[in-house]
């Protein structure tokens, strides 16, 4: 074997070596960006979900599920098609546990007793509203009525 032939052995692995190398590469890096990325997301996506609390009445394992699809799409939107479930919904509850105390004094949940309170004064408001309304429109029929009896 003569050194030419040699040479040309030594390019032709590194040839298709480089590929692999580089593939490999690519999701080293990408993964750091996964976590790196993956703890300020589920953050935002516990404070999301908090401050919805805030107006609708979300409990327990709604309240994940709601961050959890928070946190999805945000990934998605960065390009993470691909995540394991479980790694996100350890990252959501070890956020959640991190910073519940802080949010429940900056963001008070809504009880269950205050949504039915809510919900009954909304139909409280709107009956309110119908009959306004509906006595409105007799006034104008009997002004209307009068008008052409004239």
């Amino acid at each position: 074997m003569n050194v030419q032939n040699i040479s040309d052995l030594i390019m032709a692995i590194a040839i298709a070596a480089v590929p692999a190398i580089g593939a490999w590469l690519v999701k080293i890096l990408k993964a750091n960006k996964f976590v790196a990325i993956l703890a300020p997301l589920a953050h935002d996506a516990v404070v999301a979900t908090q401050k919805l609390g805030v107006v609708s009445y979300l409990e327990g394992e709604a309240k994940k599920s709601t961050a959890l699809d928070f946190l999805k799409s945000a990934l998605a939107k960065l390009g993470f098609k691909k995540a394991d479930l479980t790694t996100l919904e350890n990252a959501i509850e070890d956020e959640y546990q991190k910073s519940i105390a802080q949010l429940d004094v900056v963001y008070p949940q809504l009880t269950k007793e205050q949504a039915q309170a809510n919900q009954k004064a909304a139909g409280e408001k709107a009956k309110a509203d119908a009959l306004a309304q509906a006595q409105a429109d007799l006034k104008n029929a009997q002004a209307k009525v009068a008008q052409l009896s004239n």
